[in-house]
């Protein structure tokens, strides 16, 4: 089953080249968060579709309608050197970089070739697309340069630490708004700009899981039976923590939804015995159920399925290691927009 949910895209020497003057262009006009660039890079991706195979057009398209939990882009090219640092820079010289710029924009462009829009929210990441995943603030398994031992290392993506199983966050709704609250990201996309170390990133596409627990798991996990608790990253005194939440959902468009942290959720004081077993089912599976691995690096990109794969990291070995990440939505989803373009909606 793991095999069916994930896909392979890869793209040959023209239009390798395409998509690397596409991402060059989109970068010269500032990127992701720029006025005007994403509507850029939609006219680039109907470009691209244009250039691609019957094979190819179908993996696009599974991944279009929720029905792939991973699809990994490669054979993709960047412009120039990119000599690997002694140390990983500050985080606002990066966000500042040609390179990690040309990243992003590429990563813009593959999500408008899926259909899915780029956007941020506005508790999380100061309200900016692009997330740059790195151990900016500790935890990894070696230390970095000054690192306070008495410090507590937030459970982030800024962060070393490992990251056990989870989608993102938020946790309240995965596909129409809910409450003033915007629905969990519909998919992430992730490309490397140094992993030295060849560290991967791990996924548990969801499927054969919730096959595997059977018909009345499956529904009390529907049932708001969860707590979970605030992310670390959120602006504070936003996105709070909930105690009556669902962790599945099924969609008008015949697919499902899952929401689920291995380190933010629980059973909440008024779960039944039967959400209890279903839970308990559940992690169990997860537990034993083998992630499939994904080392990234410049030439390639990997798109999750928010709603359909679980994914995680080990504690960092090299903390040269930096990830390009953009949140996208697909065109089932309805957030609570705050702004059209670039895209930001409410948490």
């Amino acid at each position: 089953m793991q095999d069916s949910e994930v896909a392979y895209l890869s793209f040959d020497q023209g239009q390798a080249r395409t998509l690397a003057a596409a991402s060059q262009h989109l970068a010269e006009l500032r990127g992701p968060q720029a006025a005007g660039v994403a509507s850029k890079a939609r006219q680039w991706a109907e470009r691209l579709h244009s250039t691609l195979d019957a094979s190819q057009k179908a993996l696009v398209q599974r991944f279009a309608d929720g029905q792939l939990s991973a699809l990994m882009c490669s054979q993709m090219t960047c412009p120039g050197g990119d000599p690997l640092p002694k140390h990983l820079p500050d985080l606002a010289s990066l966000a500042r970089s040609k390179r990690c710029l040309y990243l992003a924009s590429r990563n813009q462009l593959l999500l408008e070739l899926v259909r899915y829009r780029a956007f941020a929210f506005d508790i999380d990441n100061q309200g900016q697309i692009v997330r740059l995943v790195g151990n900016f603030k500790g935890g990894g398994s070696v230390p970095r340069p000054g690192e306070d031992h008495s410090t507590q290392v937030e459970l982030s993506s800024h962060a070393g630490l490992r990251l056990g199983p989870h989608t993102e966050a938020p946790y309240n709704c995965s596909i129409v708004a809910s409450e003033g609250r915007s629905p969990a990201p519909s998919a992430l996309i992730l490309s490397a700009r140094w992993n030295p170390a060849n560290e991967p990133t791990r996924i548990i596409p969801l499927r054969g899981i919730i096959e595997q627990l059977g018909s009345l798991h499956a529904l009390a996990l529907t049932s708001a039976s969860f707590a979970f608790t605030r992310s670390d990253c959120f602006v504070a005194g936003q996105g709070e923590a909930d105690k009556a939440t669902s962790m599945l959902q099924f969609d008008p468009n015949g697919g499902f939804s899952l929401r689920y942290n291995a380190y933010r959720f629980s059973l909440n004081d008024h779960a039944s015995d039967a959400a209890a077993r279903a839970f308990d089912a559940f992690q169990a599976l997860v537990k034993d159920t083998q992630p499939m691995p994904f080392v990234l690096q410049p030439d390639t990109a990997l798109l999750i399925n928010n709603s359909r794969a679980l994914h995680g990291r080990d504690i960092l070995q090299d903390n040269r290691r930096l990830l390009v990440r953009l949140f996208g939505y697909s065109r089932f989803a309805s957030p609570v927009v705050l702004n059209d373009d670039p895209l930001l909606v409410r948490g």
